[in-house]
C-alpha cells in the first residue's frame, strides 16, 4: 500500500482521472444529443461482452466499446495500491458504484442503462486488481509501477483474444444443420416436391438438393413449427421460376418468417418481367420456441408461385444454448 508524498500524489492523479471518465460519461461524446430524447433508455439483458479485436470489425464502433474495458483497469490498478481491500470487497464496491452512474445516465437522459456496459467496465477493474497483484516487489518504485503497467498491458490482450474466441464460438459457431421438412408441424400443412426438380431462375440453372417447396402449395400458405429453442439460424434460398415469368404473370409473393410472434425476416419477390431475383437468405432464431412461414401470392391462380429450396436449420451449440436459457429467464423476470 503506497504511503506518504506518493499516495498523495496517487489520489491526485486518481481524482483527476476520475473526474475525465466521469466528464466523458455524462459530457463527451456529444452527450447533450441526448437530451432530445425525453425517453429513458435502458436495457436490462444482456447481449454479450462487445470485446475484440479490430480485424473486420467497425474501427470507430471497436475503439469505443474496447475503451469501455481500458478505461477503468486504472481504477482496478491505483485503488487497492491506495486501500487496503481484498478482490470482493474491491469489486463489490466497483459494480454498485458503476451501476449508480448507469442510472444516473438514464435518469439524466446523457445516456442509457446498459447492462453490457457494466459488465465490460467490471471486466476492465478486474484486470487492473489483477496486475497489480501479480507484481510483488518494488510496487512503490518507478519500476514496479512500470511492472504494474506492462502486465495490465498484457492481461488486457489477453483478456481481449479469450472473449473474441467465447464471442466467435457464441455467434458462429453452431449445431448440426436439419432440413426443414424433417420437423414437424404444428399447425397447417405444406407440400414438399419429392423428385427435387429442377428449373431456371433469372436464366440460372438451380437444382434443389436438400429439400423443395412445392409450386402444388396454395398460393397463401401458413406453417408454424415447434423449435423448442434448439435453432441458431434458418437459411435457404427463394426465387421465382423463369416459367412462372413467361407465363406473362404481374402478381407479387411475399415470405414471411414470424419467431415466437415477432416478424424476424420478409422478402417481396415480383413476377414481372425484368424484377425477378434469386435471393439467398440467413436469419437469426436466437432459440426461439416456435416459427411460422407466411407465403402469400396476390396472383389469382391458385398454386404458387415462389419457390424455396434447401431450407435448413442450424442447432444451436451448448454455449448458446446456456446463453439463450439465461436470456429467456431475465426476460420473464423483467
Amino acid at each position: 500500500m503506497y504511503r506518504g508524498k506518493l499516495q498523495k500524489i496517487t489520489i491526485i492523479l486518481l481524482a483527476i482521472y476520475t473526474v475525465l471518465t466521469l466528464y466523458f460519461l455524462y459530457l463527451g461524446f456529444n452527450r447533450a444529443s441526448f437530451l432530445q430524447d425525453s425517453s429513458m433508455r435502458y436495457s436490462l439483458i444482456p447481449e454479450g461482452i462487445p470485446l475484440h479485436f479490430p480485424m473486420g470489425r467497425d474501427f470507430q464502433i471497436w475503439f469505443f466499446e474496447w475503451g469501455n474495458f481500458v478505461a477503468f483497469i486504472p481504477f482496478g490498478m491505483v485503488i487497492p495500491l491506495l486501500f487496503r481491500c481484498h478482490f470482493i470487497r474491491f469489486i463489490t464496491l466497483f459494480i454498485l458504484s458503476i451501476t449508480i452512474l448507469e442510472i444516473l445516465q438514464m435518469l439524466s437522459r446523457l445516456g442509457s442503462f446498459d447492462i453490457d456496459d457494466i459488465i465490460i467496465n467490471t471486466i476492465g477493474a478486474a484486470v487492473g486488481f489483477l496486475a497489480q497483484r501479480l507484481v510483488h516487489r518494488d510496487r512503490d518504485k518507478f519500476k514496479g509501477i512500470c511492472r504494474i503497467i506492462l502486465t495490465a498491458i498484457a492481461l488486457s490482450f489477453g483478456v481481449t483474444a479469450i472473449v473474441g474466441g467465447i464471442n466467435n464460438y457464441l455467434e458462429k459457431g453452431g449445431g448440426e444443420v436439419v432440413p426443414l421438412n424433417e420437423l414437424a408441424l404444428t399447425d397447417g400443412s405444406v407440400l414438399w416436391d419429392e423428385t427435387l426438380l429442377s428449373f431456371t431462375a433469372v436464366g440460372e440453372k438451380v437444382e434443389p438438393q436438400i429439400n423443395m417447396y412445392s409450386r402444388k402449395n396454395a398460393r397463401t400458405n401458413e406453417t408454424t413449427y415447434q423449435l423448442n429453442g434448439k435453432y441458431k439460424e434458418i437459411a435457404g434460398y427463394v426465387a421465382i421460376p423463369d416459367d412462372v415469368i413467361n407465363t406473362a404473370s404481374k402478381g407479387e409473393s411475399d415470405i414471411i418468417f414470424i419467431a415466437d410472434g415477432t416478424e424476424i425476416y420478409s422478402l417481396g419477390l415480383s413476377a414481372k418481367s425484368g424484377e425477378n431475383q434469386l435471393t439467398s437468405f440467413q436469419t437469426p432464431l436466437n432459440g426461439a420456441n416456435e416459427l411460422t412461414i407466411k407465403l402469400i401470392n396476390d396472383d389469382p391462380n391458385p398454386i404458387t408461385k415462389a419457390v424455396m429450396w434447401d431450407i435448413t436449420l442450424t442447432e444451436v451449440n451448448t454455449g448458446q444454448k446456456m446463453i439463450n436459457s439465461i436470456k429467456r429467464k431475465l426476460r420473464s423476470l423483467f
